[in-house]
């Protein structure tokens, strides 16, 4: 394969992977960024800052912020200053916006591991390791 149907093939498969999500979240009744804000926000206990969040969710600190403002309108977020930089919001999930999300976030993360367990261990290994040097290779490029 020819690296220009490789590259289309990589946005292909990006592609698909993205509209299975948006997929998941419209069955679920629920808005894909405010579920990945919520999935990001699901294993951290004490809070993530709101940069962090829109580092790991891939989404800009305007669209963050008002994903996090939304979700803190309903109860389902706190927000309080960091310790270390009070200019900087610590967001964290509530008892009832863990209650709330609890089934698309479950839901999502079952379909995650169903569609791992469909490849293999070193189909894995190769996948990660292809994906990782495209990534890097196009990010040095872009950074040049």
């Amino acid at each position: 394969m020819r690296p220009e149907e490789f590259s289309k093939e990589m946005w292909n498969c990006w592609r698909d992977i993205s509209f299975a999500y948006s997929s998941l979240a419209r069955k679920m009744g629920v808005d894909t960024s405010e579920l990945y804000v919520v999935d990001a926000l699901w294993d951290e206990d004490e809070g993530l800052s709101q940069r962090t969040i829109c580092e790991r969710c891939d989404m800009g600190k305007q669209t963050g912020g008002a994903i996090c403002k939304r979700l803190g309108a309903r109860d389902f977020v706190t927000a309080h200053p960091s310790e270390a930089d009070k200019r900087e919001r610590i967001m964290a999930l509530t008892d009832e916006g863990r209650e709330w999300w609890s089934q698309p976030v479950e839901r999502m993360r079952e379909l995650e591991v169903k569609a791992a367990e469909s490849i293999t261990a070193e189909e894995i290994g190769v996948f990660i390791k292809v994906v990782e040097q495209y990534a890097k290779t196009f990010q040095e490029e872009v950074q040049r």
